[in-house]
C-alpha cells in the first residue's frame, strides 16, 4: 500500500469520483464509467448481503495485474440526503461517495487509511439510488483481527508482551489523533485496524477502513473516547489481553503511566458501554440464529 496518510486529489467524471492518481490506470482498463464497474465480475466475494456486498477482483495493467476491492451499495433511499445537501456542508449523498469523501478527509489530517481509487452512484429516479467504492488492496497490511485469529503466538512470552504494549500505545495514539483532529470512526475495532510490521521487534504501522460510519459532530466528541476505546476493548480476545493491557488502553490515550480518579472514572463508562456492546452483539446473533 502507498503512503497511507498521503493527501487526496480527486476529480469528477462520468457520475465517478476519481483519485487523480488513477484516471489513467481507469481508462485503459475500461472502469472509467458507473456501469463497467457495478457490472464487473469479481474473483472472489467478501461479504454479500441485502444492504451491500464486498468483493475482490484483479485488473491487468501493463504487464502488472492490481488487486482492487468493490464494495456495492444496492439500491438505498437517499430523498432526504438529496433534499438536504443544499442546507449541509457535506455533498455526499450515497453511501459510496460518502466513503471515499471520508477516506479524503482522514487523509487531510494525515490519518493513515486504505487508498481510494474511484466512488460512483447513479440515481433511480429523485428517492434512490445505487452507489460503490472501489480502493486498493491493501496489502501487505493485514487487518488486527486476522493477526490475532491466526497468529496469537505473536503476542505471548517475553518477546509478545513488549509487542503487545507497543501495539496497545500505537493504537491509542491513533484514536486520539483521530479525535483531535475533530472525526470519530464509529467502528473503530480490531476488524477495521490494519498493521503492517516492517521488523517485528518495533512498532506496526497502522491504518484503518472501512470508514462508511464516520461521525464528526463537535457536540458529541465528549462521548467519543468511551464509545471507541469500548468498542476496541469488546473486540480484543481475552486469552491474549490481560486486564491490565485492557486499562493500558486508556491510560496510554490519556498519556498516564498509572489511573488517578478521573481515568478510574472514564474506565468503569468503557466497562458499562463494552457490556452494552456485547449484550447488543449477542442479542442480535440470537436473532440470526432464530431466523435459520
Amino acid at each position: 500500500m502507498k503512503d497511507s496518510a498521503a493527501t487526496i486529489s480527486c476529480i469528477r467524471k462520468n457520475n465517478l469520483l476519481i483519485n487523480k492518481d488513477y484516471v489513467k490506470f481507469l481508462e485503459e482498463t475500461k472502469l472509467d464509467s458507473f456501469e463497467s464497474v457495478w457490472r464487473h465480475k469479481p474473483d472472489e466475494t467478501v461479504k454479500d448481503i441485502k444492504p451491500r456486498s464486498v468483493s475482490r477482483f484483479t485488473v491487468k495493467h501493463g504487464d502488472t495485474p492490481k488487486s482492487l476491492y468493490l464494495k456495492r451499495h444496492n439500491l438505498e433511499f437517499v430523498g432526504f440526503r438529496r433534499i438536504l445537501r443544499a442546507f449541509l456542508r457535506r455533498k455526499a449523498i450515497s453511501q459510496g461517495i460518502l466513503e471515499f469523501e471520508n477516506i479524503c478527509n482522514f487523509r487531510k489530517s494525515r490519518l493513515p487509511t486504505v487508498t481510494p481509487v474511484a466512488a460512483g452512484e447513479k440515481f433511480n429516479g429523485f428517492l434512490r439510488a445505487r452507489s460503490f467504492l472501489v480502493t486498493e488492496d491493501f496489502y501487505p497490511y493485514i487487518s488486527l483481527e486476522y493477526l490475532l485469529d491466526h497468529s496469537p503466538h505473536f503476542f505471548e512470552g517475553r518477546q509478545g508482551e513488549p509487542r503487545k504494549k507497543t501495539l496497545i500505545n500505537e493504537i491509542s495514539a491513533l484514536a486520539k489523533r483521530m479525535h483531535q483532529s475533530g472525526f470519530n470512526h464509529r467502528d473503530f475495532n480490531a476488524t477495521h485496524i490494519l498493521l503492517h510490521y516492517k521488523e517485528e521487534t518495533g512498532p506496526p504501522e497502522l491504518a484503518l477502513f472501512d470508514l462508511q460510519r464516520v461521525e464528526n459532530h463537535g457536540f458529541m466528541r465528549l462521548r467519543w473516547k468511551i464509545k471507541s476505546l469500548a468498542r476496541l476493548n469488546y473486540s480484543l480476545p481475552d486469552e491474549i489481553f490481560s486486564p491490565q493491557d485492557r486499562m493500558n488502553i486508556l491510560l496510554f490515550y490519556n498519556g498516564r503511566t498509572s489511573p488517578g480518579f478521573s481515568d478510574r472514572l472514564q474506565w468503569f463508562w468503557i466497562k458499562k458501554k463494552t457490556a452494552k456492546i456485547r449484550r447488543h452483539t449477542e442479542k442480535r446473533r440470537a436473532g440470526k440464529k432464530g431466523m435459520g
